[in-house]
């Protein structure tokens, strides 16, 4: 899911050379996460024939991009007047959106797991069993 925030014009004119394509991934990362992780996340954020949609990651971009575009407002200025970096707004936002999605693994409920599951794993947390997966959302900031 794609987060845009509006910038006035003139801001966004001036913005543009220093922001460029920079941008800051959030999730399991390509790279950063074990690929058994990465596979469990996509089978649990999309469903498969057993496993139903639980949309970890778009409920979390979901629910907090009103405050993901507020911070990047505030420091749109900022980052024009020298008062700080384009890298360490991203990584401040990376690691905020990390925090979000790990809140929602953990938070998210519905659907619950089947009777069966919830006896074989010991827990109705659907997204949570060992907590590799959560563990291994990350943030990356990609020029």
């Amino acid at each position: 899911m794609a987060l845009r925030a509006r910038v006035r014009r003139k801001t966004h004119r001036k913005l543009h050379p220093i922001l460029g394509d920079t941008k800051v991934k959030v999730g399991l990362v390509a790279g950063e996460a074990d690929s058994d992780n990465i596979d469990k996340a996509l089978w649990n954020h999309f469903g498969t024939e057993t496993i139903p949609e639980r949309p970890f990651l778009t409920n979390a971009m979901r629910n907090n991009t009103a405050a993901y575009r507020n911070a990047m407002r505030m420091v749109a200025e900022k980052i024009l007047r020298g008062e700080t970096t384009l890298a360490i707004v991203l990584a401040k936002l990376g690691l905020k959106a990390a925090d979000d999605v790990k809140a929602e693994i953990t938070a998210l409920s519905d659907p619950p797991n089947a009777a069966s599951t919830v006896t074989q794993k010991g827990s109705s947390n659907p997204l949570i069993d060992t907590g590799e997966m959560r563990n291994s959302v990350t943030w990356k900031i990609d020029e």
